[in-house]
């Protein structure tokens, strides 16, 4: 056991810190300013994630304008910001997006050589990474069309506590007792118990808020039994799916870790699941 959990008094201390300064961020998130603070927050890790990305990339002999993706994608996080303060602000976003479409071709014109690749390794970059974290602040700051402020603090509360908690379930269940590899070949360290027992995680975190939102005006947060079991069930499936794809990449690119945060890896390693969960709860908010 000790072997196994060689590596466990670092994550838990760096987890804790994380997860700490996460806490009081989201509680923090309607005081004057913060908005703009998380946003930058947030147009650093997209930047940093993009930089990682970058340099996997560059392992396969491949090099993207990583400069100007970082710089476009800085701008369209700056006019997610907009949105959030009005979404009479949403052309200004698709007014960002066709930039990138277009500013990303133009750098090819001169540059033809593996430009197929190069295109297209730059696009999936941009919404591997910029589209999923962009939409966290959209859920931390629902749009409005009012000047009435809609809190979005506990929405965004769920949407990190259980992609953690699926994290952590998947974790101890797989070292604990996994035994049976679920996809070796991309991640040796996962097994079918771990996955399960982060799914299990993913469920019972899910419904613990429900019970929290039976206590909470529904303005702030409402949802039923079935649509907390429901979204439980699909955080704790595509969080795992989210991890297993960055996996993919890393190995692809023969790197252990995307960064060299201790105890971490980089900014990929941070939020893989959250690439793969934001868009769930998103979308959720938006059709419900």
């Amino acid at each position: 056991m000790n072997g196994n959990f060689s590596d466990l008094k670092k994550r838990l201390f760096f987890s804790t810190v994380i997860v700490a300064m996460l806490v009081l961020t989201v509680y923090f998130s309607q005081v004057t300013g913060m908005r703009i603070a998380i946003s930058i927050l947030i147009a650093t890790l997209v930047s940093l994630g993009l930089w990682e990305y970058s340099n996997m990339v560059k392992a396969k002999n491949l090099d993207i304008p990583i400069m100007l993706i970082i710089t476009l994608s800085v701008c369209y996080i700056a006019s997610i910001y907009f949105v959030t303060l009005s979404i009479n602000y949403s052309v200004l976003m698709h007014f960002v997006i066709a930039v990138f479409f277009f500013a990303v071709f133009l750098f090819h014109f001169t540059r033809t050589n593996n430009a197929i690749f190069k295109l297209a390794t730059s696009f999936f970059g941009a919404f591997y990474v910029v589209i999923p974290m962009s939409l966290i602040l959209r859920i931390l700051y629902p749009e409005t069309t009012s000047t009435t402020l809609i809190d979005g603090r506990l929405w965004a509360a769920y949407l990190l506590a259980v992609t953690k908690f699926t994290d952590i379930g998947g974790y101890f269940t797989g070292k604990l007792w996994g035994a049976r590899k679920l996809a070796e070949e991309i991640s040796p360290n996962k097994t079918v118990l771990g996955f399960f027992g982060g799914f299990a995680g993913a469920v019972v975190i899910s419904f613990v808020f429900y019970l929290i939102g039976l206590n909470v005006s529904a303005r702030y947060f409402e949802m039923t039994l079935p649509q907390s079991l429901i979204l439980g069930v699909l955080i704790g499936i595509f969080g795992q799916l989210g991890d297993l794809s960055e996996s993919l990449l890393k190995r692809d690119a023969n790197v252990k870790d995307s960064g060299k945060i201790p105890a971490i890896g980089g900014v990929l390693d941070l939020v893989d699941s959250l690439l793969f969960t934001s868009p769930i709860v998103y979308l959720f908010l938006k059709t419900t």
